[in-house]
């Protein structure tokens, strides 16, 4: 299996560094906090003492920071950082539902010591990515570098903040302890939790496979009429079961149009080494005819695989990141500025 037993890192690839592995537990982290977007105020909570009586006439210690977060919309930067991290529509609602919430209520009885703009601003956008996710329709592109900066940003505007320098990583060093003693002792219910909803992200992809894998000539013959409508020269771009059908296309006809073919979180190669590639048998290589392919991946994206390896010469894989933990990462390809940078530098 291309990429399996790698992590999708490339052969010859530098060693992951120590930045890389913090990375690694940032996206892990906001993978538990889409599920759960109060997960880190509740932990953090649970850590306090118990709150100082007030003075009489004296204003409860979160009152502040939670009249501030009403008004972050107001701000005209963040509200363009929203957008671009898709979840600009589901914002407002967000930070509502969080701050009425029980625990984020009993988690700013006592703010002083918590960081607590840094920890609201992930749960904020946490539990916007959740509710844009949970829409019906196609999955949302959320771009995770523009959530970041938007975290950067509420951290900014909501008063408690640690101080300057603090919060340009998505996740604090104390957050990230907590997330491995979470990683050590999370309840059966949420890791069941997280293995469905793994589970149902991966089905409809899946599904669509088999159904391409027993009746796939009506979709490659709609490409190769969507190719013979275009001008010439021609790039074909295609994202997972798109890419197979684009790829099995080239495979089975010339076509002399198509200049440069790109997918995006395909599972072409992968089916390649299954043997189930409609068009190509294991074993054989690509004809001639098929035209410049590259094979745009994330390796947090368990439905992208690497072909360099599979077809020596024939394939250059392209590597990006979305900052986002699977499955947000297989649809987060269109919101992220990197690949759009591949593009331009690739179009004929």
């Amino acid at each position: 299996m291309p990429g399996y037993a790698t992590g999708r890192d490339l052969p010859g690839a530098r060693a992951v560094d120590e930045r890389d592995g913090d990375l690694d537990a940032d996206v892990e982290f906001w993978g538990l906090l889409y599920l759960d977007p109060l997960l880190e105020l509740r932990l953090l909570a649970s850590e306090s003492a118990a709150p100082a009586e007030l003075a009489p006439g004296a204003r409860p210690p979160g009152e502040d920071i939670s009249a501030a977060a009403l008004t972050l919309t107001s701000d005209a930067r963040l509200r363009g950082l929203l957008e671009e991290a898709g979840t600009g529509d589901d914002f407002a609602a967000a930070v509502a539902a969080v701050l009425t919430a029980p625990d984020c209520r009993r988690f700013l009885r006592d703010p002083a010591a918590q960081d607590p703009a840094a920890v609201l601003a992930r749960a904020f956008l946490a539990e916007a990515v959740r509710r844009r996710a949970g829409q019906e329709g196609p999955a949302p592109a959320l771009d995770g570098t523009a959530r970041d900066e938007a975290v950067v940003r509420i951290t900014e505007l909501l008063p408690g903040a640690a101080g300057p320098g603090t919060h340009r990583g998505p996740v604090t060093r104390k957050v990230k302890r907590t997330a491995g003693r979470l990683a050590l002792g999370l309840a059966s219910a949420q890791a069941v939790k997280r293995r469905s909803a793994l589970t149902d992200a991966a089905h409809p992809a899946a599904g669509d496979v088999l159904l391409y894998l027993s009746r796939g000539a009506a979709i490659r013959e709609a490409i190769a009429e969507a190719v013979r409508t275009a001008e010439p020269p021609v790039v074909l771009l295609a994202h997972s079961l798109g890419g197979i059908a684009s790829l099995d296309l080239l495979v089975l006809r010339a076509l002399p149009e198509v200049a440069l073919l790109v997918t995006v979180g395909s599972q072409a190669p992968f089916l390649y080494e299954l043997g189930a590639l409609p068009s190509l048998e294991h074993g054989s290589p690509l004809p001639a005819h098929v035209p410049r392919w590259l094979n745009v991946y994330d390796r947090r994206d368990l439905l992208s695989y690497l072909g360099a390896g599979v077809f020596p010469g024939r394939v250059d894989d392209i590597s990006v990141d979305s900052r986002q933990p699977f499955p947000l990462s297989h649809s987060a390809y269109w919101s992220n500025p990197e690949l759009y940078r591949v593009l331009a530098g690739e179009l004929p």
